[in-house]
């Protein structure tokens, strides 16, 4: 799978969620898979160690976009709902 394919996973987790018209309280649960995770785990810790290349650093720009994206979204539906 190459780069594109694996950071796009993530984007595509959260096309699948909200094409499934859920509830407030289901976006407010929504995590990445466990695949997701690893992989952004792993990039994390090579650029700990400073062993990260361009290529995976543009894979972790999208995932941290992609998480930006997902905590606005939590956050205004936290406001509107007076959490």
């Amino acid at each position: 799978m190459s780069t594109t394919e694996v950071s796009s996973r993530i984007f595509e987790e959260i096309a699948e969620l909200f094409a499934s018209c859920p509830s407030d309280e289901k976006i407010l649960e929504f995590q990445p898979s466990a695949q997701t995770t690893r992989r952004i785990s792993q990039l994390l810790e090579a650029g700990r160690l400073g062993q990260i290349d361009e290529t995976q650093k543009h894979e972790l720009d999208l995932y941290e976009q992609a998480e930006l994206l997902m905590r606005l979204v939590k956050a205004q539906i936290r406001a509107r709902l007076g959490q």
